[in-house]
């Protein structure tokens, strides 16, 4: 048996190109490799699934960067940001003037404090405007219950300072990005890389017989873990260096290529 972890943001789906949904070549490659079997996992920074992807496609996934895991129905990790550790974070996003908002797997939480640019950023991955209030929660402390935060700035200048400010164990990805100028924090200890190999022990296999496929930055130590990793062919440079494979992009069905090389579909 394999398993196999799959990204979802420029991997299975690619929102900031317009593709919006996963494509049929790679939804029947991906039944085909559980009809070998094998176990597919989903592995992303998100916090649910989105865009045509049915939880009973997958054996399991590993949400928010590794913080939330769930195998075969069973949740094996849900580490969650404490109220204090939230007020925390806040202060530092309300000086840098910062929009945020708050995720875990029972919804979304979004400040109200310049919730213009946390509004835009969620636009850039398919989110309709006019539905961003039906989409978030009330910001109301005590629901809170996220394993991930997102803060958005004007310009690099407040990222960086805000970036410095937060806890420098806490695992921060901040993206210096013209269109998307944001960072995705998360509590220290644990990685995308570390719950998917927490998960091939788990599930009783072999590094050997484990595979990722990914294309950012937040992607590379997964795909170093694995047995085999795979790069698409839209990744960043930085992931298309370290990888054992590099695919075609995702807009020309570089996952479902992949899987059929790869797995003999």
């Amino acid at each position: 048996m394999k398993i196999a972890f799959v990204d979802i943001d420029g991997t299975v789906l690619d929102y900031a190109r317009g593709m919006n949904q996963p494509t049929e070549r790679c939804l029947e490659a991906f039944r085909k490799f559980r009809a070998q079997g094998n176990c597919l996992i989903v592995a992303t920074s998100r916090t649910k699934l989105v865009g045509g992807l049915d939880g009973s496609m997958f054996d399991g996934f590993v949400f928010s960067n590794g913080q939330y895991i769930e195998y075969k129905g069973e949740i094996l990790k849900n580490n969650i940001f404490s109220k204090e550790q939230i007020l925390l974070q806040q202060a530092i996003y309300d000086r840098y003037e910062g929009g945020s908002f708050y995720s875990g797997v029972k919804g979304q939480w979004i400040c109200p404090n310049r919730e213009d640019l946390s509004i835009a950023h969620m636009v850039h991955y398919g989110l309709d405007p006019k539905q961003a209030h039906e989409h978030f929660k009330p910001y109301i402390l005590e629901e809170i219950e996220a394993t991930a935060a997102t803060a958005t700035f004007d310009d690099f200048t407040m990222l960086r300072l805000a970036e410095q400010a937060l806890p420098q164990e806490w695992e921060i990805h901040a993206y210096y990005d013209s269109k998307d100028i944001r960072m995705d924090v998360h509590l220290p200890g644990i990685t995308k890389g570390s719950s998917c190999m927490f998960l091939v022990e788990h599930a009783g296999l072999k590094r050997e017989d484990s595979y990722a496929f990914g294309d950012g930055i937040n992607d590379i130590e997964m795909l170093e873990l694995v047995g085999h990793g795979v790069a698409m062919g839209n990744a960043d440079a930085r992931v298309k260096a370290i990888a054992d494979h590099v695919s075609e992009d995702a807009l020309e069905d570089g996952l479902a290529k992949s899987f059929e090389r790869l797995f003999g579909l």
